[in-house]
């Protein structure tokens, strides 16, 4: 059995390597976008917002990933990824 939610949202803070991983419940979209952007409030409380767009197979200062099936947070395999960049809200 994994110990890994069956899906997940994992962020890697590239330049330090601590992570989050933040559960997906059945009714919740696996849009990427809209997973980032809720964890981006649940951690910094709207100071900052993401900064421009994901980019697909890039790094930023943070990499995201949908992960499902119980996969581990360092599998190859996927349901979408990107890296992005965050910024001030003031």
């Amino acid at each position: 059995m994994s110990r890994f939610p069956d899906c997940y949202l994992h962020v890697e803070e590239c330049r330090s390597g601590e992570t989050w991983i933040e559960p997906i419940g059945g009714a919740q979209k696996l849009d990427l976008k809209l997973r980032v952007k809720n964890w981006i409030k649940k951690q910094f409380g709207g100071g900052l917002v993401l900064d421009g767009h994901l980019m697909p197979k890039l790094q930023g200062d943070y990499y995201a990933k949908i992960m499902t099936d119980g996969r581990p947070p360092d599998s190859i395999v996927c349901w979408t990824s990107g890296g992005f960049y965050l910024k001030s809200n003031q």
